[in-house]
C-alpha cells in the first residue's frame, strides 16, 4: 500500500510539470515546430545522461520498447501536439492531447481483461473531455492534431508496459532520453534540414516535462502499475488550463469548469479501484 501511495504521489507531481510545458511551448515557440521539438528533447537528454552511470541493465528487447515508448510519444506525439497548439487554444489542446488516458486502458485489454474496471472512470474522463473540447476557440487543424497526439501516446504507454519486462526505470528513463533525442534530431534533418534554431523556453519546457516529469511517470508507473499513474495525468490539463488563464489570459466557462470536475471525479475514482 504505502508502494502504490508513493507511486500516486509521484504522478501527481508528474502532472504538475507536465502542466507548465505547455505555456513554455506557446509563448516561447519559433517559426518550426521541429526546432522546437530538438529544443523540448534536450532537456530530456541532457538529465537522462547521469543515469548511465547506474548500469541499468539494457537488452535487445529493452532497447526496443523503450525506442517505441520513446518515438512514437515524445517524438511524434510531441510533434504533432506543438503543431496543434498553433491553431488552438493551449488549454484546450492540452485537455485533448491527454485523452489517451482513455485510450490506454482499453488497449490493455488486450493485455488482461482486470483492465476492464478502468473503463468507467475513463468513461468519465471521456466526459469531461467532451465538455472541455467544445468550451475553447481554435481551428478544426489543431484539435485534430491534438488527437493524433494522443493517439500516439496511447501506443507509447503501452511500449512502456511491456520494456518493465527486460529492464528497470532507470534503465528506462535512460533509452528513452536518447532515442528522444536522436528521433527529434533526425526528423529535423530529414524534414527541414540540419540546422537548428534552439529556444530557450522551449528547453526549460522539456527540461521540466521529460526531464523530470518524465522519470516522475516512469518511476510511478514501477510503485502503483501504469493504469492509474496514467490516468492521473489527465490532471494535468487541469493546471494548465488554470496557468493558460492566468498566462495567456484564455477564457474559462462554466461548460470547461463541469469538464474539469468531472474529469477529476473519473481520476478519483480510478485511484480508488487501483487501491
Amino acid at each position: 500500500m504505502s508502494y502504490y501511495i508513493l507511486g500516486i504521489i509521484l504522478s501527481l507531481a508528474a502532472s504538475v510539470a507536465w502542466a507548465v510545458s505547455p505555456i513554455l511551448y506557446r509563448i516561447g515557440a519559433t517559426d518550426s515546430a521541429l526546432d522546437d521539438l530538438v529544443s523540448n528533447s534536450l532537456g530530456a537528454f541532457v538529465l537522462s545522461i547521469p543515469l548511465a552511470i547506474l548500469k541499468p541493465p539494457l537488452n535487445g528487447f529493452a532497447w526496443v520498447y523503450g525506442s517505441l515508448f520513446a518515438v512514437l510519444g515524445p517524438v511524434f506525439g510531441t510533434y504533432v501536439f506543438l503543431i496543434s497548439l498553433r491553431y488552438a487554444d493551449v488549454g484546450i489542446a492540452n485537455v485533448i492531447s491527454y485523452s489517451y488516458v482513455v485510450l490506454l486502458p482499453l488497449l490493455l485489454l488486450i493485455v488482461s481483461p482486470s483492465y476492464l474496471v478502468y473503463i468507467g472512470p475513463a468513461a468519465l474522463i471521456v466526459l469531461g473531455l467532451y465538455l472541455l473540447m467544445g468550451s475553447g476557440r481554435g481551428k478544426l487543424y489543431g484539435y485534430v492534431m491534438a488527437i493524433l497526439s494522443a493517439v500516439l501516446y496511447a501506443f507509447s504507454f503501452l511500449a512502456l508496459y511491456k520494456v518493465y519486462e527486460y529492464t528497470n526505470p532507470w534503465g528506462i528513463i535512460l533509452i528513452r532520453g536518447i532515442i528522444l533525442m536522436a528521433g527529434a534530431l533526425i526528423v529535423k534533418a530529414v524534414v527541414e534540414g540540419i540546422r537548428v534554431k534552439l529556444s530557450g523556453r522551449v528547453f526549460l519546457a522539456g527540461l521540466i516535462s521529460y526531464g523530470i516529469g518524465g522519470p516522475l511517470y516512469v518511476l510511478s508507473v514501477d510503485y502503483a502499475g501504469i493504469a492509474v499513474p496514467t490516468l492521473i495525468t489527465a490532471l494535468s490539463p487541469v493546471i494548465t488550463e488554470v496557468l493558460a488563464i492566468i498566462k495567456l489570459r484564455e477564457r474559462l466557462n462554466l461548460r470547461a469548469i463541469m469538464g474539469f470536475i468531472v474529469v477529476i471525479a473519473g481520476i478519483i475514482i480510478a485511484s480508488i479501484i487501483g487501491m
